[in-house]
């Protein structure tokens, strides 16, 4: 997973008549924690958000690879 993925979140619970939320991964530096634990969650701008959401990179799934 890189910077200018498209990722969606496939347990991601969507209410009927909407569709699932699609981000981007705008970092890959998770700023806090252990090495360890900045190597497991990346930072993602989610459709109408105004900000970064680090979430765990096992949580997401990348639909569309940036070059």
């Amino acid at each position: 997973m890189k910077i200018g993925d498209l990722v969606i979140m496939p347990g991601e619970h969507v209410p009927e008549g909407h569709a699932q939320s699609v981000g981007i991964v705008v970092d890959d530096t998770f700023p806090m924690g252990t090495t360890s634990q900045r190597k497991k969650r990346v930072g993602i701008m989610w459709g109408e958000s105004l900000c970064v959401d680090w979430e765990p990179i096992e949580w997401l799934k990348v639909i569309n690879e940036s070059r």
